[in-house]
């Protein structure tokens, strides 16, 4: 069995992760998780934020307490089961990065889905939302250079 970690959202959006089903998967923005978030852009992760680990009966997702919590297909979770081939979208705070996670052999990785991306904002909105027409018009100006 195998993990894709498909980026949605967030510093790595587009980016794909496919990680041992059998060790225990870090998420957050610590350089010694094993799925890692920009420390400076992705502020909503915590630096040890969640984990995937085997058990048992399969596998649990567990917020690792967290500041802004661990959301599993809209619902905030502390600890959740994981099925196999059943697709979980991941947010990790409210704004933070959002990711699918996948549990799966060969097979059914080669036949998922590619993921949705959600939209980029322009630089340019972000200032736009903090600071006024001002920033809009230096922003654009900065663009053109």
């Amino acid at each position: 069995m195998r993990v894709v970690i498909d980026h949605i959202a967030g510093t790595r959006r587009g980016q794909r992760q496919e990680l041992d089903a059998s060790k225990r998967i870090r998420f957050g923005r610590h350089p010694d998780c094993e799925v890692a978030f920009d420390p400076y852009r992705d502020i909503d992760a915590s630096s040890r934020h969640a984990e995937l680990r085997p058990v048992e009966a399969g596998w649990v997702l567990g917020d690792l307490g967290s500041s802004n919590g661990t959301y599993i297909d809209g619902h905030r979770v502390t600890e959740a089961k994981v099925a196999p081939l059943t697709p979980l979208d991941l947010v990790f705070g409210p704004g933070g990065p959002r990711v699918r996670l996948f549990l799966g052999d060969e097979t059914a990785i080669a036949g998922l889905q590619p993921p949705v991306l959600e939209k980029t904002r322009p630089p340019w909105l972000v200032l736009a939302v903090g600071g006024g027409c001002v920033v809009i018009l230096l922003a654009l100006l900065l663009a053109r250079c």
